[in-house]
């Protein structure tokens, strides 16, 4: 009797428990899971129980007792920490998925699909935030994978291309570009798509400084831009370059959502996109770009008090990138008359120029916080000044600053100084200037040689398809295949080698597209395993000797590249 009313009263609290709606684990990791036998996660859930991890490879099977192997659905909560920035989820799914974070739909891909990667950014303020993943299985496979990660900024569109004028159907193909900043001309954007008669619509979140915003357009052929989903820019027809086409827009300060539409029609095809802040600045003008090369519109536009920088392994602002980035800063100066010498200590490269025509400096380069200046150069009456500026990886600083001299004598009493003073009206008394620092040396190549595993799928426990020797791990496949006999696409390769270290504390860097492993000594140090495109690094302490390094790497799909090196700090 007592047995009974032991198991009823655990029946009930059971149904309870079940009516109070989602419940959160506890335990780090853990996944709340309500498995429903409908696409459509409608009346009481089945199947309840805790999972670890969204990775799930049911195939053609059942993922539990009650489940059937087809036309199911699932809904999976939990409760993460989040740091403050951007963050990279990746998915893949077959069928539909949707994400949520704190009720706010993030991913929306709610319809049947195979089990492809795809990429959205977010950005998410620091704190403790609900997750809700939601899925459902039509027929066939069942899979489904979930993983973010932190990249500070988004650094590419999203941009989904239609072998259609009017953006219609589903797109033949998606992926992400750095800038909008084409020129195919009578080519085609990728074998996919065809050369004429086809459209793009890239998406992004960047953030802003509050101001007005004028948006360009310089295409072959039609155009529109949409900010929050108002259009700025409407030129959807037929046309020629050389044209440009602006639209106006106030932004209150914070993150907002660029559109761009875009069709090519036939003949030449090209895309370029850019904006500026039409407030004027009030010193330095930094735009703030997340790639090295200063391409497309900037992640972010700002007045900067002075060009004085420490951000150590940071980054300008959170959805920036912390490496890859670059800066270009101008200022228009009223100058006395007189002698002036420009200094400039930066890690990584930095380029100078005076009224746009004439450059003075340029070490774009990598380097680690080196001081640069040039001597003296007379100037009176306005001129513009342009710094532009890198970060690859590790620290990222800079500082420029100049010394003034009222006459020749005076600039000849004044020795160069490598700490930063901004601005020194008159001449120090101390005599005896050094020369210029010479050039830095260029980087060490990356090491080698290298025993190189290769295999034509994602699966690291099978045979090798290929081993050969590799010099360095220096490679950029692009959208081609490292040998003949590996697939352009989901391939692996297992790098091993054994190299003499002097005792010390190492960084070691990787740039790859897609995933990373580096074990050294079969110590997992930098751990990226999924599709991804950018730069990692790790630092460990190595005694002397030799020591066994191991680097994993995989490609999904599209463009390929594997870079790793390291340097003792």
């Amino acid at each position: 009797m007592k047995k009974s009313l032991l198991t009823t009263l655990f029946i009930v609290l059971t149904i309870l428990a079940s009516l109070c709606g989602p419940q959160v684990a506890l335990g780090a990791g853990e996944w709340y899971a309500e498995y429903y036998n409908n696409i459509a996660l409608s009346g009481s859930p089945t199947l309840v129980r805790y999972e670890t991890g969204l990775h799930f490879e049911w195939g053609t099977g059942s993922p539990g007792t009650g489940i059937p192997a087809d036309n199911f659905s699932v809904r999976f909560t939990h409760d993460e920490w989040f740091e403050g920035g951007t963050y990279r989820f990746s998915y893949r799914s077959d069928d539909g998925l949707r994400l949520w974070l704190d009720d706010r739909l993030v991913i929306d891909d709610w319809r049947d699909r195979e089990a492809t990667w795809s990429v959205v950014d977010h950005y998410v303020a620091p704190g403790t935030h609900r997750v809700r993943v939601e899925y459902y299985e039509r027929g066939g496979n069942a899979a489904l994978q979930i993983a973010w990660e932190r990249v500070s900024g988004g650094a590419a569109w999203r941009g989904d291309y239609f072998a259609n004028r009017t953006l219609s159907g589903n797109a033949v193909l998606t992926r992400y570009d750095t800038a909008i900043d084409f020129d195919w001309g009578g080519g085609s954007p990728d074998a996919k798509v065809p050369a004429d008669n086809f459209s793009v619509r890239w998406t992004r979140t960047l953030g802003f400084e509050a101001g007005t915003y004028r948006f360009y357009a310089s295409c072959d052929d039609g155009v529109r831009i949409y900010v929050d989903g108002r259009k700025v820019v409407d030129y959807w027809q037929n046309q020629k370059l050389p044209n440009t086409r602006q639209g106006d827009i106030a932004l209150g300060a914070g993150q907002h959502t660029i559109t761009i539409e875009y069709y090519e029609e036939g003949g030449e095809a090209s895309a370029h996109v850019w904006w500026n802040r039409l407030d004027a600045p009030k010193s330095w003008e930094g735009r703030y770009f997340d790639n090295r090369e200063l391409r497309g519109g900037p992640a972010l536009i700002r007045d900067d008090a002075e060009i004085n920088f420490d951000w150590g392994e940071g980054a300008p602002a959170a959805w920036i990138p912390s490496d890859n980035f670059s800066v270009q800063w101008t200022r228009t100066l009223n100058f006395t008359p007189g002698l002036y010498r420009f200094n400039v200590r930066s890690d990584d490269g930095m380029r100078l120029w005076i009224d746009d025509t004439y450059l003075h400096m340029n070490y774009w380069q990598s380097q680690d916080n080196v001081w640069r200046y040039q001597d003296w150069h007379y100037l009176e009456g306005t001129h513009t000044l342009r710094l532009e500026y890198f970060e690859g990886t590790g620290n990222a600083r800079i500082q420029f600053w100049w010394d003034y001299a009222a006459t020749i004598p005076a600039a000849q009493a004044m020795p160069p100084s490598p700490n930063y003073g901004f601005p020194k009206a008159t001449a120090p008394t101390t005599t005896g200037a050094p020369a210029p620092a010479t050039p830095a040396q260029p980087a060490a190549p990356p090491p080698g040689p290298w025993q190189g595993e290769y295999f034509n799928s994602r699966d690291l426990t099978k045979t090798p398809t290929l081993t050969r020797t590799d010099a360095a791990i220096n490679f950029d496949w692009g959208w081609e295949s490292p040998a003949p006999e590996i697939p352009v696409n989901d391939f692996t390769v297992r790098w091993t080698g054994k190299f003499t270290f002097e005792a010390g504390r190492y960084r070691f860097t990787t740039t790859t597209d897609d995933g990373v492993r580096v074990y050294v000594d079969d110590r997992l140090i930098l751990d990226s395993w999924r599709p991804m495109r950018g730069t990692r690094y790790a630092t460990v302490n190595l005694t002397a000797g030799e020591h066994t390094v191991r680097v994993e790497y995989f490609e999904a799909t599209q463009a390929a590249r594997a870079y790793v090196t390291w340097k003792k700090l």
